[in-house]
């Protein structure tokens, strides 16, 4: 990973993103609940890839490598966010990808702002098309991914403790603002950079 980046880096290539940052009260509470999956299984700790607290967002849209020299158009065609109005956020319960039998990827869920979530996603796809970026084959699912496990296969424990938590409140966010945001991969980890932020309507301040 760490030859991707310093190879991206000498040739002018940026790894973007677009989503929603978590605000810092709700990564503590994110992370209040993965030590309680932890601690309904413990063998989590060395098999799953956690997501670390800093770097939790909602993804919109992968952009994957993008040429320097294309960054600003698409950080200009991204201001039609702004015309979408802020909304609240409410994160309840954990799952997986698939599904808890045999999961890949764990995540919280979102309930309220789901919605507003998809309608922002879609309007990032429709300003970048024009740009040659491919549309999602998938419809958007609003969710926080908080850990991917190393080798998926089926956890007794993992299914139970997901089962158990299915419905647990993590609390509020409201959102004012999108990101695009670069990838630099390193050893230890990603290292997220906000290229460039997007105040939704109403909302005051840069």
């Amino acid at each position: 990973m760490a030859g991707e980046q310093a190879s991206g880096s000498a040739t002018g290539v940026l790894r973007l993103f677009v989503a929603v940052n978590l605000d810092p009260a709700l990564r503590s509470a994110v992370e209040d609940v993965r030590r309680r999956l932890l601690e309904a299984w413990p063998q989590g700790a060395q098999l799953v890839k956690w997501v670390e607290p800093h770097n939790l967002h909602l993804t919109l849209k992968f952009l994957g490598p993008v040429e320097a020299s294309r960054v600003s158009r698409v950080a200009e065609v991204l201001r039609a966010v702004e015309s979408s109005a802020p909304f609240d956020l409410h994160l309840v319960g954990l799952g997986a990808f698939p599904r808890p039998r045999g999961a890949r990827v764990l995540w919280v869920g979102v309930r309220e702002g789901s919605q507003e979530l998809g309608h922002l996603a879609q309007v990032v796809e429709d300003a970048l098309q024009p740009l040659g970026f491919g549309r999602e084959e998938r419809p958007f699912s609003a969710h926080l991914t908080i850990g991917r496990l190393r080798t998926p296969s089926y956890h007794p424990q993992l299914e139970a403790a997901l089962n158990q938590n299915s419905s647990v409140e993590i609390g509020f966010q409201h959102v004012h603002s999108v990101e695009l945001v670069q990838s630099s991969l390193r050893p230890a980890g990603p290292v997220y950079t906000v290229v460039r932020s997007y105040r939704l309507a109403g909302e005051v301040g840069s």
